[in-house]
């Protein structure tokens, strides 16, 4: 699918183009594309707004590769996180919806969790990467939020868009940063990698949740 596929998108085809230019054995980390009917049966399913580059991307890669398909580890690719195929997306997100139907009730609707988010990264049961389709927190309808599902009631509004973190992503590759984990970069790439972030993402900042009685 790689081989014959062009991305429309001229930001995912740069991406495509950088991560075999500079860590070609990094394709090996992820699955080939997503068919089209894969990508109608999603978008019929999920009405929320969510770009072109996201679905293009998804044509190109379909996710994180299994490291172990039989205790269904998926590979890291950025920073030990790893990218959620879409029917990963689809289970993800209907274990979210159904459980904040029962838990959550402390804190203020739709902020430890929202019905418009999608998520499409995940490090296990401890981390969560979601595209805010709604615009939360005062933000705008695409951003890019992230949290440690099992941590304080903290949410890192990371990216203003889907663009700008394949944007951030293409910029760690290039300087070979994008595969490492940060207990394994040491302090002159780690400021880098910050610096890289907060030059294409200048609104990052983090969002502590007030419980709904306070």
């Amino acid at each position: 699918m790689k081989d014959f596929f062009q991305p429309r998108n001229p930001l995912v085809r740069t991406f495509g183009q950088t991560l075999k230019r500079c860590c070609p054995e990094a394709l090996n980390l992820l699955n080939s594309g997503a068919i089209e009917t894969e990508i109608d049966l999603f978008k019929k399913r999920y009405q929320q707004s969510l770009p072109e580059t996201f679905y293009d991307f998804y044509r190109w890669y379909n996710g994180s590769a299994y490291e172990s398909s039989e205790n269904q580890w998926l590979l890291p690719f950025e920073h030990g996180r790893s990218i959620l195929s879409l029917a990963s997306i689809t289970n993800e997100k209907k274990f979210w919806d159904a459980h904040s139907q029962i838990n959550f009730q402390e804190w203020q609707p739709g902020e430890y969790w929202n019905k418009a988010w999608i998520p499409f990264m995940k490090v296990d049961n401890l981390w969560l990467r979601v595209v805010d389709t709604q615009g939360c927190f005062g933000g705008i309808p695409g951003q890019i939020i992230s949290f440690e599902c099992q941590g304080e009631p903290f949410r890192s509004i990371e990216c203003d868009s889907f663009d700008k973190w394949l944007e951030t992503a293409i910029a760690k590759i290039e300087l070979e940063y994008l595969f490492a984990e940060f207990h394994e970069i040491g302090f002159e790439e780690e400021k880098a990698v910050f610096a890289i972030e907060k030059r294409i993402n200048p609104h990052r900042r983090s969002v502590k949740l007030v419980p709904r009685n306070t």
